[in-house]
Parts: structure tokens; C-alpha cells; sequence
């Protein structure tokens, strides 16, 4: 889904409701592979993954990899959150690796879908607008009983 549309704020929602659980934020990128937990990377004040701290994760993982390797970044990253309960995954691109027990796209109002997206609308469970907040929640924590 497109920057601004929502996913970190939603995944916010989700953690402050589910104790226990970890979570992932992924990102496409043109070389470099990263995946770490360290405070110097998910703890910075107003970014994404200190959002997500905030709001309750057990562990953050942050992942920065070219589409050709996010497989292999993902089964790192899922390593490191293998101790929590469950896991909230930010980034559409990780679908065509994984089936998730819930999967949730948002769509922004006014925008083309990017490919990632229109390649997960054939695997996702819910699809909702930035203001169906509240539905997504109730989603998520009946599948997750």
C-alpha cells in the first residue's frame, strides 16, 4: 500500500490490543540487505518502528532489502520475533513469500494500486480504507482467538 495510507497506524491499533505480539516493518530497497532490531534503528523518535514500540510490540524487526532477496531477509526477521506470541508484518511485497494467518490491505483513496498490492488482493482476508480502522481490529482479534 502507498506511504501515508495508514498500515503503521493500523498495526498500532492491532499491537495495543494484542499483548505479546512482535513486529516487522519491511521496505523494498534498490541494494543494501538489512534486518536488525537494534534501538539505533527501531528506536528512532517519529519513525515507523518507534511508533510500533510504542504502541506495544515485544520486538522490532526493521528489514531493507531488493525484492530478490526479501524471502531470505523475511525468515531472518521472523527468526528474531520467533519468541513472541505473534507477529504484525508491515510491507504487501512479503505475500508472495508467506501465508500469513491474517492478511489486511489498505487502500488509498484516490491512487493507483501499486503492483505489490494488485498482486496481494488474490491473498488477502480483508480489504478497508483508512477510516475502517475499527472494523480491522475487530478482524483481527476474532481470527486471532
Amino acid at each position: 500500500a502507498h506511504k501515508g495510507v495508514g498500515k503503521t497506524a493500523l498495526a498500532c491499533q492491532i499491537l495495543k490490543r494484542l499483548k505479546g505480539f512482535g513486529a516487522i516493518k519491511t521496505t523494498v530497497s534498490k541494494e543494501n540487505i538489512s534486518v536488525t532490531s537494534k534501538n539505533e534503528a527501531t528506536g528512532v523518535p517519529g519513525k515507523d518502528t518507534a511508533l510500533l514500540k510504542g504502541a506495544g510490540a515485544e520486538k522490532v524487526v526493521l528489514v531493507s532489502s531488493p525484492r530478490k532477496d526479501l524471502d531470505w531477509a523475511l525468515k531472518v526477521a521472523l527468526g528474531m520475533v520467533s519468541e513472541c506470541k505473534g507477529v504484525i508484518i508491515e510491507g504487501t511485497s512479503v505475500l508472495d513469500y508467506i501465508k500469513p494467518d491474517v492478511a489486511i490491505l489498505i487502500k488509498a483513496k484516490g491512487k493507483r494500486m501499486k503492483e505489490s498490492a494488485k498482486r496481494a488482493l488474490k491473498k488477502v482476508d480483508l480489504v478497508i480504507s483508512s477510516d475502517e480502522f475499527d472494523e480491522a481490529v475487530r478482524f483481527v482479534k476474532e481470527k486471532m482467538k
